[in-house]
């Protein structure tokens, strides 16, 4: 836990977020109760800088396509066949995450899912393209949440 404010310099003590929401198209990411450090100014810092790298680890498991091609790019299932051009609709993937020492909150990452030809089995087109996204998204979510920039 932080000890003190990144900005002001003053204690802090922890406290909840509530629910923020952002978008980094195509991708939503919505937290709840996620925990960080206030001060008496109502200034916040996240108590672990660590999310953006928890969420990729935990895309990395999600159900996804093989992005292949340098110029033109393929995205093929693990069937071997091409998922389709445009996404049906968009899934929501929930996950629970927690800093240690600090209570358990919550994390959604919406994403376009795209249906492959062959099999049917709907998946993000790859896990690279799911982490450029979310890299992005919590540069807007420290924005959202008042978090000082490095």
């Amino acid at each position: 836990m932080r000890k003190s404010c990144p900005r002001c310099s003053g204690g802090v003590e922890q406290k909840t977020l509530g629910v923020i929401s952002v978008e980094a198209s195509p991708l939503r990411l919505t937290v709840v109760d996620m925990p960080a450090a206030g001060c008496a100014k109502n200034h916040t810092a996240p108590v672990d800088n660590d999310l953006i790298q928890e969420l990729k680890r935990r895309e990395a498991a999600l159900p996804a396509g093989e992005e292949k091609g340098t110029l033109f790019k393929k995205f093929l299932c693990g069937c071997g066949k091409e998922l389709a051009a445009k996404s049906e609709r968009k899934q929501t993937f929930p996950l629970e995450l927690a800093y240690a020492g600090h209570p358990g909150f919550k994390a959604a990452i919406e994403m376009p899912v795209y249906k492959c030809s062959g099999c049917g089995k709907e998946q993000l087109r790859s896990v690279k393209e799911a982490q450029k996204h979310t890299s992005h998204a919590i540069a807007e979510l420290n924005d959202a949440a008042g978090f000082p920039h490095a």
